[in-house]
């Protein structure tokens, strides 16, 4: 299909913004927390799913191109059918568990399916990591960070080498070992948190209930029950992690509040805060009138398949969330992503080449063209003309004034020489943090979210 002419429309008057707190209430659409997720739409659904059901009838098919942890698509779930996108695997993952996931979740799940195979991992990491998880926990539970900062130098960080191997471990930290186990990723007995994320992001103990469940997943046939199963695994790394609420980089320990806060994180069970969100997960909204798909795409390949095969020409709106800020999110999430692909990564190095930075961020991590400032005028002019060729289709484009595209009426401006911008929708304010956010004056920095409906001229 030829891509189509240029038109210009009138610019679009941006409405007044509306406070969430003083117009709506939570609650009215589905909701389950994954991650803390950079830009997640769970404090506007109430605000934003009324928007986007004025262009459909029941059952009608949404295309959310850039699904994230898939906060719309699940709100919107009971009401149209859902094919979520995202270039993440952790994404896709978690779109898998709430839109394509419609069994109930039993109270005695783990112990049934599972337990043998969890308790069979961890047996074999409890014979190579054994003493230093004992000392380790015996540590934490003492709650001295002084005498625990001593373990640190006991055990080997992978790329940056040991101090002292009192528990002769550093043949697993190895890099003849990894260049083994990328070979054969899924070699018995899982351990790569174990060298890749213990003393950093997680404590020994915790990485190897990571490994032990990881293994445990695998052993499951049902490719969305898997999807679940990771999900919840995903949920409980994010409350143990020591990070600011995401995973671009482990927090330093130079204060007391740090420390304390570290030996608190390092307490946290993971195969218990797996249970809770399972069990979480047996409230989930079940819905089976019709099929919701689920990609892992860059955006414009999907798109062209789509249209190949003809799938798009009964998608009725496209909701397009892009990345808003210079923050790769491959950068935030890269142990999602080592989670669901369990691969043991190539790491990115320092400056001098020799070893890896303090993230410990994948090699080949995604970098999106919407998060570079140079490129993300040209983004968004690609992005529109591959859909406009591909599909007759309404958008519906979340963006917000915070953004690398600045001001939004730039953005008005690309859409409209390839769509009629026929909404303008009212704006939403919110407090949010950041030093790039706009200041009130009152302690606060101010973020107005708008979305914009365009259709095919």
């Amino acid at each position: 299909m030829e891509l189509m002419a240029s038109f210009i429309y009138p610019q679009a008057i941006l409405f007044p913004q509306v406070s969430l707190a003083k117009n709506f209430s939570y609650g009215q659409y589905p909701q389950m927390q994954i991650l803390k997720y950079m830009g997640n739409k769970r404090r506007l659904l109430n605000w934003l799913v009324p928007l986007l059901e004025e262009y459909l009838d029941l059952g009608d098919t949404v295309l959310d191109l850039f699904a994230g942890t898939s906060s719309i698509g699940y709100a919107m779930k009971p009401k149209a059918r859902i094919i979520a996108n995202d270039i993440q695997g952790y994404s896709a993952v978690i779109s898998r568990a709430l839109l394509q996931f419609n069994e109930q979740i039993r109270e005695n799940d783990f112990n049934d399916t599972l337990s043998k195979y969890y308790d069979k991992n961890l047996d074999q990491l409890t014979d190579i990591f054994g003493k230093a998880i004992e000392d380790e926990q015996r540590l934490v539970n003492k709650g001295s960070f002084d005498e625990y900062k001593k373990f640190f130098l006991k055990i080997p960080i992978y790329g940056r080498g040991v101090t002292s191997d009192e528990y002769k471990l550093a043949p697993y930290f190895s890099k003849q070992f990894i260049d083994k186990r990328r070979v054969a990723k899924k070699s018995f007995p899982y351990l790569l948190f174990a060298i890749y994320y213990s003393n950093t992001f997680f404590s020994l103990k915790q990485c190897a209930e990571i490994d032990s469940l990881r293994y445990a997943i695998d052993q499951i046939s049902d490719k969305d029950k898997q999807a679940l199963y990771l999900s919840c695994l995903m949920f409980a790394m994010s409350k143990a992690v020591n990070s600011s609420g995401h995973f671009a980089e482990y927090l330093n320990q130079n204060s007391l509040s740090a420390q304390d806060l570290l030996l608190k994180q390092r307490a946290i069970s993971i195969v218990s805060e797996f249970q809770n969100k399972l069990l979480d997960f047996g409230n989930v909204y079940l819905q089976k009138r019709w099929e919701n798909k689920v990609y892992n795409y860059d955006y414009k390949d999907l798109v062209k398949q789509m249209a190949k095969d003809g799938e798009i020409n009964g998608v009725k709106l496209i909701y397009i969330d892009p990345p808003y800020t210079n923050a790769q999110y491959s950068r935030f999430y890269h142990i999602p992503e080592t989670l669901v692909r369990y691969d043991y990564p190539t790491l990115t190095l320092d400056r001098a080449k020799t070893t890896p930075v303090k993230g410990g961020y994948r090699d080949d991590r995604y970098q999106s063209s919407f998060s570079h400032t140079s490129k993300v005028e040209e983004a968004f002019q690609e992005m529109f003309g591959i859909i406009s060729s591909s599909t007759d289709a309404t958008l519906a484009i979340s963006y917000s004034d915070n953004s690398l595209l600045k001001p939004v009426d730039k953005l008005i401006e690309i859409a409209s020489q390839y769509y009629e911008i026929i909404d303008k929708k009212n704006g939403y304010n919110h407090s949010a943090q950041g030093s790039r956010f706009k200041h009130n004056g009152r302690g606060n920095h101010i973020v107005n979210e708008y979305l914009l409906i365009c259709k095919r001229k």
